[in-house]
């Protein structure tokens, strides 16, 4: 139905309606009961529509950015140096259109079904497309995503923030710190679910923000302005090798559930996600450009690690990223914690359902949980409290913003407190949980850019992706054009070629690092003396200033 046959189809029934954008596309349903009620719900006519965003639709920009943002963008300079500013800038612009394109098809999806009760998640979107299996490929790589991802937190925070925040005053072998860190985040690995942590959200996003930012300044304060020389002989393996960090960085597609969930008018979100998802890749090109600029070919895979050692800032920038990864490693495992124990322990599921109404998602590396349908990052990952929707009820005001709702259960009823046993049977499961995760961790400490690149490439790229351009076209190939499919095939191609390559070239070097690893050995800190993207010669030019970065 067109917009002039919505507005007669609205006067003749003599029905109230808001304003709505005349370039949408209107669809109704008439519900077979005997009151003859109906849906009417609204599709952008085009992907997105451009018009002036509302406080609903900034709002979930926020939330998108905040998810997304995450310890992916430590490796931008890297990625210019790996590929050289021509073919980086290439690829910058892929990976923000396949990103971008994926988000913006994933929620079309649930624009195009929401008239259906059932479906509220990515999950029941692809059980309702693909059934029983939609279910088992969309869980097995979220809960994969929440059990591996934590165990590079832990090789971050371990093997190298922690060493630096105390430099000077514990010295101590980083397999020591990864392992005082799990010790440490017990008592919040502990809780059974993390409830309404918009606070959460919002300070891991600020943290890496600052960390980002310092980093930057740092590098042009401490190091002077003659590092700098272009990359040399880029290969096309080195071009290849840059989707795994962009895939980490972005891996927007799982928090649309959320958001459609919240926003009032989740018509206009299509718009909103593609304004949000180009803010952070402003981001992205100004903070790898800035990095560049200042590095040239010698860029670090890890921003952090070009800091200077004698100054404050490096302990704040350290510290402040050590907070974001401390979060995320704590609510990124609480969903997989949750699935598994609700399978080991079924006697408890009830009461973890009633106690539990709230719903994964993650990236970007920030999530909460409990109910497990989804996971959002980096990252990025993340929960929010948001604005309920205007018709919801009251007690939905106090959700947060990634709630489960397979289980309706008014919040205000007081819920049995879990026995001692129960208790007891949680806590051993994730003390052995942590601990495989810290063994792991120890095993690959030095592998931290090659396990990220793993998860971007593989998992990321998965979820955000392959599936969600999957999901679209098998809803929507009837209204597509010719054109648009072949679009649609060749990013979702294109993306399992590049993920498969970069994950199998992760692959190949996490297990070279591994063989040449003593087990429980740490890894000391050394200058730095390669850099393979730079001219011959390079090392000698630049000796008295790369000396700086000790």
């Amino acid at each position: 139905m067109r917009w002039m046959d919505f507005l007669k189809f609205v006067r003749w029934h003599g029905l109230e309606f808001e304003s709505v954008h005349p370039s949408f596309d209107v669809e109704y349903s008439v519900d077979a009961t005997p009151r003859g009620h109906f849906t009417i719900f609204l599709l952008p006519g085009t992907m997105f529509s451009c018009y002036v965003l509302s406080k609903q639709d900034l709002l979930a920009i926020v939330h998108l950015v905040c998810c997304v943002f995450g310890i992916g963008s430590l490796a931008m300079p890297y990625i210019l140096a790996q590929a050289g500013p021509t073919y980086s800038a290439v690829a910058f612009i892929l990976s923000c259109f396949f990103n971008t394109y994926a988000t913006v098809a994933l929620s079309r999806c649930f624009l195009k079904l929401r008239h259906l009760p059932h479906i509220h998640t990515y999950t029941d979107l692809a059980v309702h497309m693909w059934g029983p299996k939609g279910r088992l490929v969309v869980q097995a790589t979220q809960l994969t995503t929440c059990f591996l991802l934590p165990v590079a937190f832990l090789v971050l925070g371990g093997a190298t923030l922690l060493p630096a925040i105390f430099d000077g005053a514990i010295n101590l072998p980083s397999t020591v710190w990864i392992i005082l860190m799990a010790v440490a985040l017990l008592p919040i690995i502990y809780i059974r679910v993390l409830h309404e942590a918009y606070i959460v959200l919002i300070s891991g996003a600020a943290a890496t923000f600052i960390a980002d930012v310092i980093a930057t300044v740092d590098a042009y304060v401490a190091h002077g302005n003659e590092l700098f020389e272009p990359t040399d002989n880029v290969s096309f393996t080195n071009v290849l090798d840059t989707f795994g960090s962009f895939a980490l960085s972005y891996g927007a597609a799982l928090i649309v559930p959320q958001l459609h969930h919240h926003h009032p008018q989740p018509e206009r979100l299509p718009t909103a996600l593609a304004y949000g998802m180009l803010l952070i890749s402003a981001f992205y090109v100004t903070l790898g450009a800035l990095g560049y600029a200042q590095f040239g070919c010698a860029s670090p895979n890890n921003l952090l690690l070009a800091m200077s050692h004698s100054t404050h800032r490096r302990r704040v920038a350290y510290a402040s990223m050590f907070l974001h990864v401390a979060i995320a490693f704590a609510v990124l495992l609480n969903p997989f914690l949750v699935t598994v124990e609700k399978s080991l322990f079924p006697q408890n599921a009830t009461l973890d359902k009633c106690d539990d109404d709230v719903e994964t998602e993650g990236d970007g590396d920030m999530v909460a949980a409990a109910d497990f349908n989804e996971l959002e990052t980096p990252m990025k990952a993340a929960v929010v409290k948001t604005a309920a929707p205007l018709d919801a009820p009251k007690n939905d005001a106090t959700v947060a913003s990634l709630v489960a709702l397979n289980d309706t259960v008014d919040a205000r009823e007081p819920q049995p407190p879990a026995k001692f046993s129960d208790t007891t049977r949680r806590i051993l499961f994730r003390t052995v949980v942590v601990a495989i995760q810290c063994f792991l961790a120890m095993l690959l400490q030095r592998s931290f850019f090659d396990m990220a690149d793993l998860m971007g490439a593989s998992l990321t790229n998965m979820c955000s992706v392959i599936l969600p351009l999957l999901l679209y076209y098998k809803l929507f190939k009837a209204d597509m054009s010719t054109a648009h499919k072949i679009v649609c095939w060749t990013v979702i191609v294109v993306s399992i070629m590049l993920g498969s390559y970069s994950t199998i070239q992760a692959i190949i070097r996490i297990v070279k690092n591994a063989s040449e690893y003593t087990l429980f050995s740490s890894v000391t800190s050394s200058k730095r003396t390669s850099y393979p993207f730079c001219p011959v010669g390079y090392t000698d030019r630049k000796a008295p200033f790369l000396d700086s970065f000790e």
